[in-house]
């Protein structure tokens, strides 16, 4: 049981398509979350974002077998064991049960093994595997999403685990914007009316940055804040490199959604009072309901960064669009490791590292490792302005 590679790649498109779409209608998630399960060849498949201070859901959406999900939903919920190792995931990186185990040391295979919800839930119902990927890491906000295999499905593969990390950063994305969105739900109806109601800064725009729209906290910061600006309509960003990060994924966004990937994701913006950073929605494809004009290409939305200065790798991999990997090497970088050390660290060959460095290096305008550690070293806490 196995999707062929062509209808993969014709089936990628649409169904980061719905993704987006779902940001604005959330009733949609459900059909989307269930094209995730079916693209993954999935059991089960859920969404959720957790406020940790409340311990209670922001946002949940589950799919499949009714009979399986509501015992685990009802009964099993709180033992599953892994919750304990989301603070340690990498973001968009799809974990198995076997990498959990590594997370979570010697003894988590075993316990696993010997605990009630294996016993009554996962062995009945001929459960075998899972992706889990962590989306947001906040101190009041974790994300996750899950798709659960069974025994029928053939062993979770290398391209299997690709295919769900493309997916990451557009569900992440997604339900990044959606959490802004959430407080407004019950209070709009249609996607201006919430960008509207936002306290948050919104400005929609046309593919060449013209501002097609603000709202009333976007118009307030474009008069106050020497971070954000209007130049004869055209949004421009005080720091260089948050300026030309947010204007790619707008056009990328516009020309093919799905290779935005992890561009235009909490891009840090500099010479701000309150660290803030940056989210890009792309519009193009949107209903025109969703979209307020004709010519909307893009949705930005600034947000507040976090209690705690965007770390360097983080910062890295939001200005340049690094994926997990990527971002995983240039912290091997930023250590001072050789090109040898970080394939024997990263258990892959010297050639694989050869070409990721490769790609990282153009991605981010550098030479080599020295111009990538001096860049590190710039954009370490807090961000210098230009």
């Amino acid at each position: 049981m196995s999707l062929s590679a062509n209808t993969i790649d014709r089936t990628l498109p649409q169904v980061v398509e719905a993704i987006y779409d779902s940001v604005a209608d959330v009733d949609r998630w459900q059909s989307t979350l269930e094209a995730i399960r079916r693209l993954a060849i999935g059991q089960l498949a859920m969404l959720a974002v957790v406020d940790t201070a409340t311990n209670s859901a922001r946002f949940s959406v589950s799919c499949g077998d009714p009979a399986i999900l509501e015992p685990l939903q009802r009964d099993y919920r709180s033992e599953v064991p892994f919750f304990t190792a989301v603070p340690k995931m990498d973001i968009d990186m799809p974990f198995t049960v076997d990498s959990f185990y590594a997370l979570q040391g010697p003894d988590a295979r075993q316990n696993w093994i010997d605990s009630r919800i294996v016993r009554e839930w996962v062995e009945p119902n001929r459960l075998d595997d899972f992706f889990w990927v962590a989306l947001m890491k906040r101190p009041t906000r974790i994300g996750t999403l899950m798709v659960v295999t069974d025994k029928d499905r053939p062993q979770i593969s290398t391209e299997d685990l690709a295919l769900v990390s493309s997916l990451a950063p557009h569900v992440r994305r997604a339900v990044t914007i959606g959490d802004l969105f959430e407080a407004e739900r019950r209070k709009a109806e249609i996607f201006r009316s919430i960008i509207e109601n936002l306290t948050h800064p919104v400005m929609i725009v046309s593919n060449d940055m013209q501002i097609i729209f603000a709202n009333s906290a976007a118009e307030a910061l474009l008069m106050e804040s020497s971070a954000v600006s209007s130049v004869r309509g055209q949004l421009a960003f005080a720091y260089p490199q948050a300026n030309a990060a947010i204007s790619c994924a707008v056009e990328l966004g516009t020309r093919d959604e799905f290779a935005l990937g992890p561009s235009g994701i909490n891009i840090p913006l500099a010479k701000v009072g309150v660290a803030a950073v940056a989210h890009v929605m792309p519009l193009a494809r949107r209903e025109i309901s969703a979209r307020m004009s004709q010519r909307a290409a893009a949705a930005i939305f600034i947000a507040a960064a976090g209690a705690t200065p965007t770390p360097a790798l983080d910062a890295i991999a939001a200005l340049f669009g690094l994926t997990a990997a990527e971002k995983r090497v240039t912290g091997h970088v930023a250590c001072g490791k050789t090109r040898k050390e970080i394939a024997c660290a990263s258990g892959v060959s010297d050639g694989t590292i050869k070409s990721q460095l490769a790609t990282i290096f153009d991605k981010t305008g550098t030479g080599d490792q020295r111009e990538l550690e001096l860049l590190i070293r710039e954009l370490s806490p807090p961000l210098r302005s230009r």
